[in-house]
Order: structure tokens, then C-alpha cells, then sequence
């Protein structure tokens, strides 16, 4: 991780509802472009906010690895995520060039407002293009490299841009920016 990392010590924040009025569900998994997806990756999953709802989203006989390095998040996880409608939630502690997957796995692997922590994005890309199966998307949900009234600092930021490139150095194709959320970036790739 880098310098800039979320304190668990914040983790109501995480929980907020008015979250969703900002990062909108429907129109990030739309974006994500999977449907259908069964076997799904959310990396720096939190409390499983995203984990959730996305759960919502898919098929009933799915499954949600919602990934966390940090054991508070995983453990909070653990107690709180009860069954729901969709696919099952498994609460999972690994890091982003770890996965407890196989290869050639997943359908979706997803982070929302992660990229900007990361140290090794070329690590956590080259883990991510080994547990997703040919065909799979890859989506990065992350702050715009903008002034915006919260938010990580400007400097620990990162453009769309930037992220379509390291995609493509990846080699993850049809790397994409799809229509902004009001503050954050939405970039997709997909696995040959």
C-alpha cells in the first residue's frame, strides 16, 4: 500500500448510505458490462458495501469473494454480512497480488476507490489477468485525479488516463473509460 492508506479506525465511514449517492451501484455495474457473472473479485472490499449490493446484481447460485488485507475489515465482514438476495458473499483476507483463486476463474474482479492505495498496480494487474477467465472484465473504480470536496489528496490520485494505460500494459484489452460518476473514474479491461 502506499503512503495514503484508509484508516480501519474510519470504518463507519465506509458503512455511510450516502455513499451510494456518489458511487451509484446500477450505473457501475452496468458499466462493468457482466451480467451474467457467477464467480465475482472485489479487492479492498472494506465492510462489503459494494460487496452487497453487487451480490444483489448477480445470479443466485453466484459467489462474491469480497478481498481485504486488512483483518479488522475481514473479521467486521465475518459478523455482519448476512445472506441476502443474489449471490453468496464470502468475506476472504488477502492482498491484491494474492488471490485464493484459481487460474482462470473469475468473471469480474473489481475495486472501488482502492487504486489510488495501491503501491504495485502492475502486481495486483498481473494477479488479476491470472484469476480471471478468458473473456473477463477488470474494473477500476477510483477517485478523479481532481479537486472534488472529499476525497483522498489530489497528489495520491490518479487519472482515467493513466489507468487505461496500465490495463494496457497488462495486457488487458478494450481498456476503457466509461461515463464519470460525479467524483470518481470508472476503467475497464478485458482478459483475452
Amino acid at each position: 500500500m502506499s503512503a495514503y492508506r484508509f484508516d480501519p479506525a474510519k470504518l463507519d465511514k465506509l458503512n455511510d448510505v450516502a455513499r451510494l449517492d456518489d458511487l451509484v451501484p446500477d450505473l457501475m455495474w452496468e458499466s462493468f458490462g457482466v451480467p451474467d457473472a457467477t464467480t465475482v473479485v472485489e479487492i479492498g472490499a472494506g465492510t462489503g458495501m459494494f460487496a452487497r449490493e453487487f451480490a444483489e446484481r448477480m445470479p443466485d447460485d453466484g459467489t462474491l469473494l469480497a478481498v481485504d488485507s486488512e483483518p479488522l475489515m475481514v473479521a467486521w465482514m465475518t459478523e455482519h454480512l448476512s445472506p441476502g438476495p443474489g449471490a453468496r458473499i464470502t468475506p476472504v483476507l488477502a492482498d491484491a497480488s494474492a488471490l485464493p483463486l484459481s487460474a482462470k476463474e473469475a468473471d469480474l474482479v473489481y475495486s472501488v476507490n482502492l487504486w489510488h492505495e495501491l503501491e504495485d498496480h502492475a502486481a495486483a494487474l498481473a494477479e488479476t489477468m491470472r484469476v480471471l477467465a478468458p473473456g473477463g472484465v477488470v474494473a477500476v473504480v477510483d477517485w478523479k485525479a481532481e479537486e472534488t470536496p472529499k476525497g483522498p489528496p489530489l497528489a495520491h490520485r490518479r487519472s482515467a488516463e493513466g489507468i487505461v494505460r496500465a490495463l494496457q500494459e497488462a495486457g488487458f484489452t478494450d481498456a476503457r473509460i466509461h461515463p464519470p460518476l460525479r467524483y470518481h473514474s470508472v476503467v475497464t479491461g478485458r482478459r483475452s
